[in-house]
């Protein structure tokens, strides 16, 4: 051991793990703050996937299919007329998010919808509106 080299890090060595840990630190800041941004378009997309699934789901399988939301749930279920009950195919959790709607749209074999459903998402970051009109046409429309 060199008796004049003292054990330890230099100040450059020191300098230049702070640096790297200052950029981490920053990165990682940047995704916390668009996480909520993050969350309302992913639960939009749900959503919508949700029911153009329903759609395609009621025309190929000749049947009604429902799309119910909860606060933090997206369900689509299917009609079984032999047993006269709905029966939940999936169910998707909407995270960082409020969601209210109007009614439960469902989705007839020739495309259609009973009646019109509003369903609104928002969180801190946002809005967004999702109606479904009567001829089963799905619109997704930004508020703020």
């Amino acid at each position: 051991m060199n008796p004049k080299k003292r054990p330890g890090f230099s100040l450059l060595e020191t300098t230049v793990v702070l640096s790297i840990v200052a950029v981490l630190v920053l990165i990682g800041s940047s995704f916390s703050l668009n996480n909520k941004k993050h969350q309302l378009e992913v639960a939009v997309r749900k959503i919508y996937s949700s029911l153009s699934l329903a759609r395609f789901r009621s025309v190929q399988r000749q049947l009604p299919v429902r799309v119910s939301l909860s606060q933090k749930v997206c369900e689509l279920a299917e009609y079984d007329s032999q047993k006269a009950t709905w029966l939940t195919r999936s169910r998707e959790l909407l995270e960082g998010v409020e969601v209210s709607a109007n009614n439960s749209p469902v989705f007839y074999p020739q495309g259609t919808v009973s009646g019109l459903a509003t369903i609104n998402i928002r969180n801190e970051k946002g809005a967004y509106q999702v109606t479904v009109a009567i001829t089963g046409r799905i619109k997704v429309t930004r508020l703020d």
